[in-house]
């Protein structure tokens, strides 16, 4: 894994991280009136508490960690954003997510089989160390609090975090502890053990603190008492412009606005629980696949080449069943690409069945790329490895070859009316 963030960056984001939630309410009085009475903390305990809490994955230790004017702040925006959107565009949405989250878990085995799965550049003994706690991370979003507007409307963000919070918390350290470390590099857990926060110096409501973690260069921040808190200064004083910015956005979003959008977001979740209803009622993990290998072609396509982009060296071991071998992970060779030409804008349903085909007219599905891609009102397919241009031309079976360009090695094709 490289290098973790730096240990202050990451007490600023999740001083933050309330925000991102985008939800809660007051926290209760009671509570809130037992946390007054206990010791209050220094500038060095307050992050501490914070840094403990997430790692023994208690992540109200965040929430506790904001004044009760910032929590207040969260939960205003979370009420009236969940006053302002539509039921039906966001409960569907999430609803679509928990019929995801479930395929996802049930069907692990079929999908991990799956040859395009396979032919990724990630071994896949680890592919299945990593799902579970991926599916955990989906499958507790979209199941919490978050997941209805009428549970958005009385949000309690404490609540969340000790509750979705946790699981998510959980989860995560459970996929850090699988990211290969440098030999003597400590786990991010340990990390957060290990790191040290000193008082420098203290006047009235201003102090600095020293974080030393291990790895890291020694940081310096600067802290502010704010409503008997210990916060960064830095997430003070920009606290009232976020809180200011995301109000105004919020009052920019008019009825009209999100009534214009729900045509186009109600339809494409019909379109995706089409999709998972046709995998949720395959009879088979042939019949799953089937449906499956289109969608994910071109994510398998693109996977190597994004890890490059992100300076990721994919994690090499041997071959899956039936898979590619990832051995060098050279980009393809333009001699062994074939463009599919298509005179017409596509949808990704119209594109599906092409993909079904193109995977039908290879010699070895299982080693086949397939990316497409739209230019205007065009639609391009571009398939590798393929050899014989002409001879991959007399397989298509989806239209018509009008124009076969072996030397460009393009094929115009039209479709059947």
């Amino acid at each position: 894994m490289k290098k973790l963030i730096p240990l202050f960056a990451f007490v600023f984001i999740v001083g933050t991280l309330p925000l991102l939630s985008g939800c809660g309410k007051p926290a209760d009085p009671g509570a809130q009136g037992a946390a007054e009475s206990a010791k209050p903390l220094g500038p060095d305990e307050s992050i501490l508490a914070m840094l403990n809490g997430v790692n023994n994955q208690q992540m109200e230790a965040v929430w506790n960690f904001l004044p009760a004017s910032y929590q207040q702040d969260v939960n205003g925006i979370a009420h009236e954003f969940a006053s302002k959107m539509d039921p039906e565009m966001y409960n569907g949405t999430f609803e679509t997510g928990q019929r995801l989250a479930k395929l996802l878990k049930d069907k692990k085995e079929y999908i991990l089989k799956n040859q395009m799965i396979q032919g990724l550049p990630v071994p896949p003994e680890k592919m299945d160390e990593f799902w579970d706690p991926t599916t955990n991370i989906i499958s507790a979003l979209v199941n919490s609090d978050l997941s209805s507007l009428d549970k958005l409307k009385s949000f309690d963000g404490g609540k969340f975090l000790s509750t979705t919070g946790n699981q998510l918390a959980k989860s995560v350290m459970a996929l850090s502890s699988l990211v290969p470390q440098k030999e003597g590099e400590p786990s991010f857990s340990e990390k957060l053990k290990q790191t040290k926060v000193t008082v420098v110096k203290t006047e009235g409501d201003t102090a600095t603190i020293k974080i030393e973690a291990p790895g890291e260069e020694p940081k310096e921040e600067e802290m502010v008492k704010v409503e008997g808190k210990w916060i960064p200064k830095n997430l003070a004083d920009n606290w009232d412009t976020k809180m200011a910015d995301v109000r105004k956005k919020l009052a920019d979003l008019t009825p009209e606005q999100v009534t214009a959008q729900k045509e186009q977001t109600l339809a494409g979740i019909k379109q995706v629980n089409e999709t998972l209803a046709k995998l949720e009622n395959a009879k088979s993990e042939e019949e799953f696949n089937k449906t499956l290998s289109p969608i994910l072609a071109p994510v398998a396509m693109l996977a190597p080449m994004m890890m490059m982009q992100l300076g990721q060296q994919p994690m090499m071991g041997g071959p899956g069943p039936g898979g590619p071998s990832l051995g060098e992970n050279k980009p393809a060779d333009p001699n062994q690409i074939v463009t599919i030409v298509i005179e017409k804008k596509l949808s990704n349903a119209e594109q599906d069945p092409i993909i079904e085909q193109i995977l039908l007219s290879v010699d070895d599905s299982e080693q086949v790329n397939i990316v497409p891609m739209a230019e205007g009102e065009t639609t391009i397919f571009k398939i590798s490895p393929v050899t014989d241009v002409e001879a991959f031309a007399k397989k298509i079976k989806f239209g018509k070859p009008a124009k076969v360009d072996a030397k460009k090695r393009s094929i115009t094709v039209e479709l059947e009316k």
